[in-house]
């Protein structure tokens, strides 16, 4: 019973997939000032030529974005916002592959606002929470 157990154990961390554990700008944050970045952290290293990041504003327009990048952190991929974002609701929409090849997508809001209290538009298809989506092969 107890190899039994070290065996089901062991194998264990071969059904988890890699997740996103943290972005900037953070999901449902409002933020002062425009990013000039964003920055999404996974739990395990993205294969940075299988990753894309989309920003889109709350009409589903795309905001050009420079190229995906890796950073010295190895869990962490990025894009520059090469100019300056209006003030508004954004989507970021991203997938990424971990070595395993398993895609992972997600797709979170962050509202940009220089105002004490941010807009809200409930009816933008951008406006979901965050969440993973897995594609399961």
């Amino acid at each position: 019973m107890r190899l039994l157990a070290l065996v089901v154990l062991g194998a264990a961390p071969a059904f988890f997939h890699a997740h996103l554990t943290c972005s900037l700008p953070r999901a449902n944050d409002v933020v002062r000032a425009a990013p000039v970045e964003i920055r999404l952290a996974f739990s395990e290293r993205p294969t940075v030529k299988l990753s894309s990041i989309k920003l889109l504003r709350s009409d589903n327009s795309v905001v050009p974005l420079g190229p995906v990048t890796g950073d010295k952190d190895p869990l962490v991929v990025m894009a520059k916002v090469p100019g300056a974002l209006p003030i508004g609701t954004y989507a970021v929409v991203w997938k990424t592959a971990a070595h395993d090849g398993h895609v992972i997508r997600g797709r979170y809001v962050f509202t940009y606002s220089t105002t004490a209290r941010a807009p809200r538009d409930s009816a933008s298809p951008t406006a979901a929470s965050a969440r993973d989506l897995h594609d399961h092969h």
